[in-house]
Formats: structure tokens, C-alpha cells, sequence
């Protein structure tokens, strides 16, 4: 296996994002980050069949950029501190790579984590949350995310990943709990994992078209997707005076953006945007937050930010 197995996997799992190109070797990281995270990695053999390839290889801050070219930017808004790369094989020349991600808290391993997941694998019991989907394996705890890929989605490859993964987590002392701003979606009718956890614009871009930055440097926001076809987002800036500011500049930019009309046919607490491709943005101001429903449907996107108390 080569070195740049671990890096291709990376990228693999962020192309959801448009985010990613694949760097080539990189510079190892300090010793103490070797030290720090090398007691995480199963050493031997973890799992039946399947022994390390190679030394684990380390990256810790900006060194992240020429592991993953172009998408380390993502992890670095959430909050990265390093991560190791292990390769493993077996005797029957199958192959699998391991990355175990540092982040600077347990929130910002599970904001990774749901930005990383499709939300449409199999819940895995690993950690505080885990999903396989088709050779790729995340879970989170702690402050740390772990990712596995595995290459193929062979019986004995998805079994080999599950077990380092499972060796893994009991390596971790550390628990976490995701956090509280994720409790305030409405649970009824909320797409079994839709969730995502966000730190910063480059996350919000990802899954929200605001096509601007003005009015987004929240504190932390949590996006949710309902049965019913509407999106819901709770954006927190940790005081009202912040709220307020925010909100007018917000509200600015989207108003001379040029990519959106404000319909007037409506009565409630919330100012409502229509983009070009006919989704309404009703908008309302919560005490610290900002809620903001989006839909096809005008009335749909309003009875969103209703339900949001």
C-alpha cells in the first residue's frame, strides 16, 4: 500500500463537499504529536487476518494542508489539531487505512463527524455515534473522529474495518455529548441523520445557499431535514445585541445579493427571501439566534420557523 493511501481516503470522504484534491507525501509532525496519538493506533494484529502496514504517519496543524490539498480547510473551521494514518492489510491482499482525527473539543469532532457522514449507512454502536456506509466507517468520541476505509465492500473487508474500528474505541477514554444546540430541533417529522453541526461558513456554504458571508460568523449553528421536504437551521450567536448586528447585515446582503426577491403576500413574525429556484427563506430572530426555515412552498417554510420556540 502506498502513502497516499490514507490522503486518497480523506478526499474520498469530503467529495460530497467539492472541496478536495489529493496531495502527495507529506512532512511528519512533531514528536510529541507522535507520542500523543500512537497509543490510539492497535498495534499487532487488531482484528483476524489483518497486521499494520508500514508506520503510521502524523500531521498536526497547518501540516494538514499538504495531506489533504484542498480540504483541509473544512477541519481546520471546525477545529483540528492533528491526525495519524495507519495502513493495514491481510493475506489476502486486501487493504484498509485508519486516520484518527484530534479536534480541539468534542463538539468539534461530532460538527466533523456529521459533515463527514451521509446519514444513510448503517448505525454502527462505536463511540457516541458511528455509520458505515458502503467500505467507509466514522464515528465520533470524544474529541476525536475516526475514519476507515476499506477499498471494497467485501464481507471480510467491512468486518475487518469494524473490528479495528472497535479496537480502536477502546483505546479512547474520552466520552463527550453532542451538543445541547442539536436538542432544539424539533424532533417530529426530523430525517434520521440529517443533522449537521456547523462552526463557520465554510460548513453553513456547504449545505445552506445564502450565495454570502455577511451575518454568519455565528458562534455554532445545527441544520435539519424534515419528512415533509423543509429545512430547518438554528444559528447562535451567543447574545442578543450579537443576534440583532448579524441579523441587519444578514438581511442586508441577502438583499442586494441580486439572487433573491422578497414576496409580501404573507402574515407572520418572519422576513421571508425566495431564491431563483423558487425556495422560500422565512427568517425570524429568537432571543440569541436566528431561525431560518426553508421550502418550496411559502407557507411550509413559515410553519417551520414557527415550531422553533
Amino acid at each position: 500500500m502506498t502513502r497516499r493511501t490514507g490522503a486518497i481516503r480523506a478526499a474520498a470522504a469530503l467529495v460530497l463537499a467539492g472541496l478536495v484534491t489529493v496531495a502527495g507525501a507529506a512532512p511528519q509532525a512533531t514528536g510529541q504529536a507522535r507520542a500523543s496519538l500512537r497509543g490510539l493506533v492497535p498495534a499487532g494484529q487488531p482484528a483476524a487476518g489483518w497486521t499494520r502496514d508500514d508506520e503510521p504517519q502524523e500531521f498536526a496543524g497547518e501540516d494538514l494542508y499538504t495531506y489533504i490539498d484542498g480540504g483541509a480547510e473544512i477541519y481546520q473551521e471546525y477545529g483540528f489539531v492533528q491526525v495519524i494514518v495507519q495502513d493495514y492489510k491481510n493475506a489476502q491482499g486486501k487493504s484498509l487505512s485508519l486516520e484518527i482525527f484530534e479536534m480541539a473539543s468534542p463538539e468539534a469532532a461530532f460538527g466533523m463527524y456529521t459533515f463527514k457522514r451521509s446519514g444513510k449507512g448503517k448505525v454502527l454502536s462505536l463511540g457516541v455515534g458511528g455509520e458505515l456506509e458502503d467500505y467507509y466507517l466514522n464515528f465520533w468520541k470524544g474529541r476525536y473522529l475516526v475514519t476507515l476505509t476499506g477499498f471494497d465492500a467485501e464481507a471480510a473487508t467491512l468486518a475487518g474495518l469494524q473490528a479495528v474500528a472497535a479496537a480502536v474505541e477502546a483505546k479512547i477514554a474520552d466520552t463527550g455529548s453532542i451538543p445541547d444546540l442539536v436538542g432544539c430541533l424539533p424532533m417530529k417529522g426530523l430525517v434520521a441523520g440529517s443533522v449537521k453541526y456547523l462552526k463557520g461558513i465554510l460548513g453553513i456554504n456547504n449545505v445552506c445557499p445564502f450565495y454570502t458571508s455577511r451575518g454568519l460568523a455565528f458562534k455554532e449553528a445545527v441544520r435539519g431535514l424534515y419528512e415533509s421536504g423543509e429545512t430547518l437551521l438554528l444559528l447562535e450567536y451567543g447574545g442578543a445585541e450579537a443576534r440583532r448586528a448579524a441579523w441587519l447585515e444578514l438581511k442586508g446582503g441577502l438583499e442586494k445579493s441580486g439572487r433573491f426577491e422578497q414576496p409580501t403576500n404573507y402574515l407572520a413574525d418572519a422576513v421571508v427571501f425566495k431564491d431563483g429556484k423558487g425556495r422560500f427563506f422565512a427568517i425570524r430572530e429568537a432571543d440569541t439566534r436566528l431561525v431560518v426555515g426553508i421550502h418550496d412552498t411559502l407557507d411550509w417554510a413559515l410553519e417551520t420557523v414557527a415550531r422553533v420556540r
